[in-house]
């Protein structure tokens, strides 16, 4: 009878779910299972990508990778919901041996918890999905993918594209087909795999701090235009000297790698770059160039484009026979420049001897 009961009890504990995973349905069990039996993943992108350059241990690495779990600031805000919310809002997903495979965080945060206040029964079992026996390493890559790669489960942008890389490299997945099922665009794709891979193989080899993974988005924005794209991608050397710049603080900010172009094709700007970094380099494009500091000489040039290649019908609108309104704006925008002009002197300055309108655009010397 007490045998009877037991399994009354465990079958009703057990809810068997479908989901869909490349094309087959995937029966999925779920659990109350006992803190004490799950381990933590190695393997997990989030723990391999980033939480494996601070382990230095030979042995313990459960112990390890919980401790630097712990030190996480966000896992300790986790902890906090989970309290307050008396349990999880969402199961972890762990495979038949009982390694997690989504949810390390907060399988620490019930080991804290389970720690903390020992007497509580609520800590003991954590809830979870079993996924089956047979499931394979790429099906799981791509749960893991549509979960914190597309959908809303959050991953740092290095941690995603830790993912990507291992979808193309590990499971052979073309661009193509990981640009559709995450659903972004294949030059986005690409761009992730390339960032990945030279932070992978070139930065974090010579600057391996758990801070430097911050540093992804600097090389993000070296594989996102074209012609700095082609800069790197010529030589090797040049994306070793680009991870040299970031990591002595040449370039200090994501967004300025958008200016590289401009001064790389500079030799004047490039040398002073080397010196001192990107404002050194900065002072001196803006001396030929005030369109790059000055938000009023910057609309300047783009209503001087604007002008240049206005369409007929707004000219049109400005005739004699067209819009009055838009007369009024042509009369205010001629009396305001030869106003500005007054006041610099620039209107006693002869014809020709202005120079061009800002710094002509130059290409980088690859």
């Amino acid at each position: 009878m007490a045998k009877q009961a037991l399994q009354q009890t465990t079958a009703e504990r057990i809810v068997v779910d479908e989901i869909i995973l490349d094309g087959r349905k995937v029966a999925v069990r779920s659990e109350e299972i006992p803190v004490e039996q799950l381990r933590l993943d190695p393997r997990n992108p989030r723990i391999a990508n980033t939480i494996a350059l601070r382990i230095d241990t030979a042995g313990e690495f459960e112990q390890a990778i919980e401790n630097l779990l712990w030190s996480d600031p966000e896992v300790h805000e986790l902890y906090r919901q989970v309290l307050v919310n008396q349990g999880l809002i969402e199961r972890i997903i762990v495979k038949p041996d009982y390694t997690v495979v989504e949810g390390n965080c907060r399988l620490v945060v019930y080991r804290k918890l389970r720690e903390n206040q020992a007497r509580d029964p609520r800590w003991r079992q954590i809830p979870s999905r079993v996924l089956p026996g047979d499931i394979s390493e790429r099906e799981i890559a791509l749960l893991l993918a549509q979960l914190h790669v597309q959908g809303k489960n959050k991953w740092s942008p290095f941690e995603k594209a830790g993912h990507v890389f291992r979808l193309h490299r590990d499971f052979v997945l073309t661009q193509e087909e990981i640009a559709v099922r995450l659903r972004m665009s294949k030059s986005k794709v690409n761009q992730m795999i390339r960032a990945f891979e030279a932070m992978q193989n070139v930065y974090l080899k010579r600057y391996a701090d758990p801070a430097s993974v911050h540093k992804y988005s600097y090389f993000e924005e070296l594989f996102k235009k074209p012609e700095l794209r082609d800069w790197a991608t010529s030589s090797s050397e040049n994306v070793r000297r680009f991870a040299a710049w970031v990591g002595e603080g040449k370039v200090s900010q994501g967004m300025q790698v958008r200016d590289l172009p401009t001064i790389l094709a500079d030799d004047e700007a490039f040398a002073a770059f080397e010196r001192g970094g990107y404002f050194e380099a900065r002072k001196v494009l803006e001396q030929d160039d005030p369109t790059l500091s000055s938000p009023l000489f910057r609309k300047m040039a783009e209503m001087t484009d604007a002008l240049r290649d206005a369409r007929l019908d707004d000219i049109n609108r400005a005739r004699l026979d067209g819009s009055r309104a838009a007369r009024r704006i042509v009369a205010d925008l001629r009396e305001a420049l030869r106003r500005f002009m007054a006041l610099t002197g620039a209107d006693e300055e002869p014809d020709g001897d202005a120079g061009p309108a800002h710094r002509p655009e130059r290409k980088i010397r690859l």
